[in-house]
């Protein structure tokens, strides 16, 4: 298959248990997800929705090999990474970038030695290549002018932008985004979501973005994921699951108190 055409991530037949309590005479697991399939294609925002607790974050989680699937394989860039030696590992999420929910800033440092810090451990660049590139992010994210304040400085939109810049500085190929909305006014969520499609648009960028947000995933994503008890239970273009007869889906996206998915 021809690079281009490759998936640049391609899970199969993923089942991750949970170690959910340790009992006097065992342990109990909760399956969080169970047997779920799914590719992302290159240069493609993909979407994944889902009730609260249904396993979107572990999906990331598990993608970045920050833990195991119970079974299953994951395929990043072409290779497996199912057991693979943390050396090797650490090769491939060099090329993916990681957008934390809550920006997940180190609070002791300034905002560009934040954005920095993966290139001084990472690379070979003198301090004044790194400072070049750590403003031209900030001004890519419009943040300029920031680099000497600290996080607690920060309204919650201005975290999430440098925390965005922090993964872009890198260059990698793929960009997780664990709910890169909450907790903003529509405004800034507006400006996140501008970002993420102007990085598709722009660079070519392959975005994975989990949330909850119907109307934010629809309106920036190519392709939407749906979860639900550990499974995919529908993925398509956001105007084919408007106009789905999937009942799972129809009572998620119209925020329905009555349907087969439980509340």
């Amino acid at each position: 298959m021809a690079e281009s055409n490759r998936p640049i991530i391609r899970a199969c037949d993923l089942v991750y248990r949970a170690e959910e309590t340790a009992m006097a005479d065992g342990r109990e697991f909760q399956v969080i997800l169970d047997g779920m399939s799914f590719e992302v294609h290159r240069g493609e925002v993909f979407g994944i929705m889902g009730m609260s607790g249904a396993g979107k974050t572990s999906v990331l989680r598990l993608l970045m090999g920050l833990v195991q699937p119970t079974s299953g394989d994951i395929e990043v860039l072409g290779r497996s990474i199912i057991g693979l030696p943390e050396y090797e590992l650490n090769r491939i999420r060099e090329q993916m970038g990681m957008c934390f929910q809550y920006a997940a800033l180190l609070d002791s440092m300034t905002v560009a030695d934040n954005v920095a810090f993966a290139l001084r451990r990472r690379s070979h660049l003198s301090r004044q290549e790194i400072e070049r590139k750590v403003e031209e992010h900030l001004e890519r994210v419009g943040m300029s002018g920031t680099g000497n304040q600290m996080p607690a400085e920060l309204s919650g939109g201005m975290k999430k932008r440098v925390g965005i810049a922090r993964a872009l500085i890198t260059e990698p190929q793929v960009i997780l985004y664990d709910e890169p909305s909450a907790g903003l006014d529509p405004i800034m969520a507006s400006v996140i979501d501008n970002l993420i499609v102007g990085l598709r648009d722009e660079f070519g960028m392959t975005s994975v973005v989990v949330t909850h947000e119907v109307e934010e995933l629809f309106g920036i994503s190519d392709r939407v994921m749906m979860i639900y008890q550990g499974k995919v239970v529908a993925c398509d273009t956001p105007e084919a699951l408007r106009g789905t007869d999937n009942p799972y889906v129809q009572q998620f996206v119209r925020g329905q108190a009555h349907g087969p998915i439980a509340v």
